[in-house]
């Protein structure tokens, strides 16, 4: 009991000589939001404390308690000039950050002069993020991951007003918006200065250009074909990371011929990976790979897999599509999706 009241004591030795600074009335803090769009540059200030009256370089604010009604509202935050926040307009700046779609992955591309806190994209229904804090100077390949944006230093209200504002301005169109990790402009000068000055900075994109994925590719392909030795009627996926593995895989795709072809030697540090579609009734099936990457310790590998079309003339006998990957890499786990992002089948290392 002694040695656990000394360390409480040494705990609290930090705070001895020191006293809770409060600000003295009246005060006032100000939080400002740039919105970067390409059309403008918006700078939006709220105000949160006492009725007062502040002067912002020559120009004079009357601050004071409002009461709601309009969409810009802020509960808690004091109107100014009869008006929920201080909105100034400037013409557009030059954007130092910019995303491109590849439709056929699904995936982004974000390069970047400025360094970012978060990167956001809406597709004109839902939210997702793409990352968070990057370096100017970098272009990295991001998957979508559903998420409720939550911009830079806003509070809870201002987050849900800039939301439902910038979704008002998409109409159902796809934006990126871009958490700068740094403002374009200077801050205002205020008389007497706020307590607390906190600043945000968004960067809007509604214009998304395509932009091919050039996966680097550790990878190789190794065999693909339409008759494995799998029989199974839905997808499986394998990971094979020992020799012993490697056989099993080899006689998932090859055990149905005579002789079967001897497995290859696993390179140290390397998995292979197998997709095998399923039996078919006919042939014409036929998986091709369309990008792999290493996610942290996932491997995905995106697919395209393509059925014969309507009344199309192919073997009439039974098929097991397939098609296998010398990973270059360990993963724990590897994960195999269609051409729209769906999961097929996904396997750990055995």
């Amino acid at each position: 009991m002694k040695a656990k009241g000394f360390l409480v004591l040494l705990a609290l030795l930090p705070l001895v000589g020191c006293r809770l600074v409060l600000p003295e009335h009246p005060y006032y803090n100000a939080h400002e939001t740039e919105l970067l769009t390409p059309t403008a540059s918006e700078r939006w200030v709220y105000f949160y404390g006492d009725a007062m009256t502040v002067d912002l370089e020559g120009q004079p604010l009357a601050l004071a308690p409002g009461n709601g009604g309009s969409p810009w509202a802020v509960p808690g935050a004091l109107w100014v000039n009869g008006m929920p926040l201080w909105r100034e307009l400037r013409p557009p700046v030059r954007p130092q950050v910019q995303a491109g779609y590849d439709p056929a992955t699904g995936e982004m591309v974000v390069e970047t002069r400025t360094a970012l806190a978060a990167s956001w994209y809406y597709d004109g229904f839902s939210w997702y993020k793409l990352g968070g804090y990057l370096a100017a100077g970098k272009t990295v390949v991001y998957t979508p991951k559903p998420a409720a944006p939550r911009f830079g230093n806003l509070t809870p209200g201002e987050n849900r007003v800039i939301v439902a504002e910038l979704e008002a301005r998409a109409r159902g169109r796809r934006m990126v918006v871009f958490d700068r990790a740094f403002p374009v402009f200077p801050r205002y000068r205020f008389d007497p200065a706020p307590w607390v000055y906190r600043r945000t900075s968004l960067r809007v994109q509604t214009e998304l250009p395509y932009r091919p994925v050039v996966t680097v590719r550790p990878w190789r392909l190794l065999k693909s074909g339409g008759y494995a030795a799998y029989k199974g009627r839905t997808p499986l996926a394998y990971l094979a990371c020992t020799q012993k593995g490697v056989g099993e895989l080899w006689q998932l795709a090859f055990g149905n011929q005579r002789p079967v072809p001897p497995p290859p030697t696993l390179a140290p540090g390397h998995c292979l990976a197998g997709f095998f579609w399923g039996l078919k009734a006919t042939g014409g099936y036929q998986v091709t790979v369309l990008s792999g990457r290493l996610e942290g310790k996932v491997f995905a590998v995106r697919l395209d897999l393509k059925k014969p079309a309507p009344g199309a003339i192919v073997t009439q006998a039974l098929t097991s599509p397939f098609v296998l990957l010398d990973l270059g890499v360990r993963p724990a786990e590897v994960r195999f999706f269609d051409a729209k992002g769906r999961l097929l089948a996904r396997a750990v290392a055995e």
